[in-house]
């Protein structure tokens, strides 16, 4: 779980720089706000451990939170002119969306095993 959230936090710091890409590319306020809201969606479950089924939940729920905040900017891009850069950066965030939320799905029921400090059960 340590290794997905760090990804978690790089991807929302990926996300902060596109983010201000949209800002410096005039694209309508609503992708830049709807990727505000995805960053804190990966920030907010970022730094914490998640030992027990119920926390690896919430990690899925901040993924599947994160997924969809970057859906609704793409749907945001199609109201305006947008740069090819920008449509490029969002569909990437769009695949790490969904790998987050598929390697959470993955492990949200693994329990710790009490004989080692590294292993998981699934």
């Amino acid at each position: 779980m340590l290794r997905l959230r760090i990804f978690a936090s790089v991807v929302s710091i990926l996300s902060l720089a596109t983010m201000l890409l949209a800002i410096l590319v005039a694209a309508p306020i609503g992708v830049a706000i709807a990727l505000l809201v995805a960053a804190a969606c990966l920030a907010i479950v970022a730094p914490f451990d998640a030992w027990d089924s119920a926390r690896r939940l919430r990690v899925l729920v901040a993924g599947v939170a994160y997924l969809v905040a970057v859906a609704v900017a793409l749907l945001f891009t199609r109201g305006g002119s947008t740069e090819p850069t920008l449509l490029i950066a969002l569909t990437v965030l769009l695949q790490l969306g969904v790998g987050i939320a598929c390697w959470a799905f993955a492990t949200r029921k693994r329990r710790r095993m009490p004989q080692s400090r590294r292993y998981f059960d699934n």
